[in-house]
């Protein structure tokens, strides 16, 4: 399956260290949670209808699939806190 990849970003994590990543393939959308899993998700939805202040920011799927390593790292980081 093809997907699309977003960076999701804020005023403390920009495109190149986003806040979490959402990839979108047909109908379904999904982000890259802690659990170190693709799951489920309303993230676009909610930046659209503004109940998020997010900003969804398109990217390749280079960078898309490289946020797996990234949010390994922070979870990893953060079991060591």
């Amino acid at each position: 399956m093809s997907y699309r990849y977003f960076a999701i970003v804020t005023d403390a994590h920009p495109a190149e260290d986003p806040f979490f990543v959402v990839r979108v393939g047909g109908e379904t959308e999904e982000f890259f949670s802690t659990a170190l899993r693709w799951e489920r998700s309303d993230a676009l939805y909610r930046i659209e209808s503004g109940r998020e202040h997010w900003k969804a920011v398109p990217i390749g799927e280079e960078q898309g699939v490289g946020f797996e390593e990234v949010q390994a790292r922070r979870v990893a980081a953060a079991r060591k806190s």
